[in-house]
């Protein structure tokens, strides 16, 4: 799990290699998000609302997480290590203050130590914008 620093350590763990072409190398899997988050049908137009568990898997190891609100990273999660990971993602925080009533994305990516990425997109809608007083 990630500590203060926000670095985490995979586990060295002996690897089960998987085929990929002609040979067995437990680095030619591509990383996995293991469950289906749900994604929430309506949220609050202020100030946040809590991303569900995801959890996510790697035989060669994960490099970084990247959860995303339409183009601006929210949060940005960087592991050393390699040999099969499993970390879950759990209590992130999206800012919805500003938010239009509508649907809006959040973008979850890992990638692992070879590059190769695996990612999900949540869907979400603003159902309630709160009064705004003027003048």
């Amino acid at each position: 799990m990630a500590g203060a620093s926000g670095v985490a350590s995979a586990a060295q763990a002996h690897v089960k290699p998987t085929r990929c072409g002609g040979k067995y190398l437990p680095a030619c899997t591509k990383p996995k998000i293991t469950n289906k988050p749900v994604s929430p049908q309506c949220a609050d137009a202020g100030p946040a609302f809590r991303l569900p568990t995801v959890t996510f898997v790697s035989n060669a190891g994960i490099k970084t997480i990247q959860v995303s609100l339409a183009s601006r990273t929210i949060k940005l999660i960087t592991f050393s290590g390699q040999g099969k990971t499993q970390y879950s993602l759990k209590g992130v925080s999206v800012p919805t203050t500003g938010l239009l009533a509508g649907g809006h994305s959040v973008s979850v990516k890992v990638t692992d130590i070879t590059n190769k990425s695996a990612s999900k997109t949540l869907r979400f809608s603003i159902c309630q914008m709160k009064p705004v007083f003027t003048g």
